[in-house]
């Protein structure tokens, strides 16, 4: 019978440990490159979170485990935030690259608009 509780004791905590999450993590990072830390989860966690910040064409990465992840996004002009979630291992790889490209794209059809604006406002 001793056996037997220890076999199941072993076997729980090999599924325990197969079955945690993991996830990149770091802390106010301007380079997802350097987010590759990688984490096993405690058992609370579900998600893996990625939050980025951006202003201009700055961002700051910030990578974690999260009991609960609610994902936003949004962007005012040069300022941008999005939260993703994601739920498998080491699936916050990226999450930065998206508001970069969609800060240049911004910026980029603003410019545009002042371009053709210009000519057409009297000084």
């Amino acid at each position: 019978m001793a056996a037997l509780n220890l076999v199941l004791m072993v076997t729980a905590f090999c599924i325990g440990t197969v079955y945690s999450l993991q996830c990149y993590t770091c802390s106010s990072q301007t380079l997802n490159t350097n987010c590759m830390n990688q984490t096993n989860c405690s058992s609370t966690a579900n998600y893996c979170q990625t939050n980025v910040s951006s202003l201009y064409s700055v961002s700051v990465i910030d990578k974690s485990c999260a009991a609960t992840c609610s994902p936003t996004s949004f962007s005012l002009t040069f300022i941008s935030y999005s939260v993703s979630c994601c739920s498998n291992n080491l699936c916050n790889v990226s999450g930065s690259t998206s508001i970069k490209y969609s800060s240049i794209l911004l910026a980029l059809s603003l410019g545009f608009i002042v371009w053709l604006l210009d000519d057409q406002l009297p000084l």
